[in-house]
């Protein structure tokens, strides 16, 4: 479960900003309790367009593609991925730094580094079990480094007490090397958990098709999606992944070198499409059997968004994830979006106490009973361009029943475009 992240000098992100998921309120709707802590189900942000909601969320990836080594970083000349502010000299240069804090099970884990694209300058680690935070690690390009010899003996073996500096390359994470080891207990919860968190763009939602073409094929997986999918009243009475084989004069005309297209000649090649099945009736609507639809050719691009999210929207929820996605209202009537957010306030539904963080330009969502005012995040931009990041929380004067829409479309909350004049 995600507690707190932090990052600076990232993208439009150039000074620290922190996104909180603790729980300030009294009122027990849309939060959870581990240990001590108070910890939201869902939190939503909003801004102008261009402000930088995008921009923390794929921070927040960012960090977990650097941590699960997604650019595959081997060598010692090989390169980090680095985006920086470059809005400002003071940073178009200079390292960028990502914390976060998260619970596994019931063990608090603080861990954090800083970065460009040839140096790992500093990584820390740090273990709160019951209530008083442990030093696992520290490294820093210019001080000593340390190794708890007791409570991270899994990286122990990496410390030079001479030297007291950790063996391991200047463009690579401590954790990495951690995790080559058989007794990695702790560095391999810690990738795995951050397995569980991702980001979905909700723009683009043809760019998750496989995951869900994949989820699919489990019998029980797809029942479940595809009871989701009925109660948005589309429609839909099932879905199905179905294979034709292309036919040969179409392999023919392919731009492919002949080699190729003879291997795909000889082996075959199948065409998959996934179709939606829909009552149909005869002229006196009396129910006569089942009409076919293409989901991608035949049927709206809100249908289309809402069958490809429910995969991992699902998973999720089973699995007790993090969810992160960009645009969650984009092409989704508002009712649809409440929908799919209330899943995770539901607790006979998510019974794992997953986390969803989203963007939109919904407005319809800002009701005292949709969102508790420590949900409610805005970024905005500055002159220099430089985008901040704060919770409604920290405006003065709104109450907790305010009518939090008109509000925000007024200004009180800053956040929305201030548009100049424009004149023929």
């Amino acid at each position: 479960m995600l507690l707190q992240f932090s990052v600076n000098n990232y993208r439009s992100i150039k000074d620290t900003a922190t996104l909180s998921m603790l729980s300030s309120s009294k009122d027990n709707r849309n939060s959870f309790e581990i240990r001590k802590y108070k910890l939201l189900n869902t939190c939503v942000v909003y801004g102008a367009n261009a402000s930088g909601k995008s921009n923390l969320l794929r921070a927040m990836s960012f960090m977990a593609k650097i941590i699960l080594n997604k650019t595959k970083v081997i060598q010692s000349t090989d390169r980090l991925p680095h985006d920086p502010f470059r809005l400002n000299t003071s940073t178009d240069d200079s390292s960028s730094t990502f914390e976060i804090v998260f619970f596994i099970n019931d063990v608090k884990y603080r861990y954090g580094f800083e970065l460009d694209e040839k140096t790992v300058y500093s990584e820390w680690l740090y273990e709160d079990i019951k209530g008083k935070e442990s030093k696992l690690f520290y490294r820093d390009a210019d001080t000593d480094d340390y190794v708890n010899p007791s409570k991270f003996k899994e990286g122990y073996s990496f410390f030079d007490n001479k030297k007291l500096k950790i063996k391991v390359s200047s463009n690579q994470l401590f954790l990495w090397v951690c995790d080559r080891q058989d007794e990695a207990v702790i560095s391999k919860s810690i990738l795995k958990w951050f397995n569980s968190f991702n980001l979905i763009d909700g723009l683009d939602h043809g760019g998750f098709i496989n995951y869900t073409m994949k989820k699919m094929e489990d019998i029980t997986f797809k029942k479940e999606m595809i009871k989701l999918v009925k109660t948005a009243d589309i429609g839909i009475e099932d879905i199905k992944v179905e294979e034709d084989d292309v036919p040969f004069e179409v392999i023919e005309k392919m731009p492919l070198p002949t080699d190729i297209k003879e291997e795909i000649l000889k082996d075959g090649l199948k065409s998959i499409s996934i179709n939606t099945y829909h009552k149909k009736y005869d002229e006196n609507n009396n129910l006569i059997g089942n009409e076919i639809f293409e989901l991608d050719n035949e049927e709206s691009v809100g249908t289309q968004k809402f069958f490809k999210m429910s995969a991992p929207i699902l998973d999720t929820l089973k699995e007790g994830k993090v969810l992160m996605v960009d645009e969650l209202d984009a092409s989704l009537h508002p009712v649809l979006t409440n929908h799919l957010i209330s899943l995770f306030s539901n607790k006979k539904i998510n019974k794992k106490n997953a986390q969803l963080i989203f963007t939109t330009h919904d407005t319809n969502l800002l009701k005292p009973h949709i969102f508790k005012r420590d949900q409610i995040w805005f970024t905005e931009k500055d002159k220099f361009g430089s985008t901040t990041i704060y919770s409604m929380l920290e405006i003065k004067g709104v109450r907790a029943k305010d009518d939090f829409e008109k509000q925000y479309i007024q200004g009180k909350y800053g956040a929305i475009p201030y548009l100049g004049k424009f004149e023929f």
